[in-house]
């Protein structure tokens, strides 16, 4: 993650709206026929370029770069959270989040 964007609590909480909708439209373009493909590459890219982890498409998952106590760590969210309110660090994942 070095020299890669991170986010604050509330930078990151400001941008699940366009998290949220992004990961919505990657759901319905993920159902459509094949030649929807580039559709979902530039979905995926655009969260990409956002500096947002996709951990699994299918729950919705992102990962969110942020500094915690000068390290590392990843903001952990997913579509069925009602709001960001967990991490874990760069080492751990889904199952080691903690709440914030």
């Amino acid at each position: 993650m070095a020299d890669a964007v991170t986010y604050s609590v509330d930078e990151a909480r400001a941008l699940l709206p366009e998290i949220r909708s992004t990961l919505l439209a990657l759901a319905v373009e993920r159902r459509r026929p094949r030649e929807a493909g580039d559709d979902v590459m530039a979905l995926l890219d655009h969260l990409r370029s956002l500096g947002v982890m996709v951990r699994d498409l299918d729950a919705g998952l992102v990962d969110i770069p942020t500094v915690r106590d000068g390290e590392p760590a990843w903001l952990c969210w997913r579509l069925s959270d009602p709001e960001l309110a967990w991490w874990h660090t760069t080492s751990e994942g889904f199952a080691s989040r903690r709440p914030l």
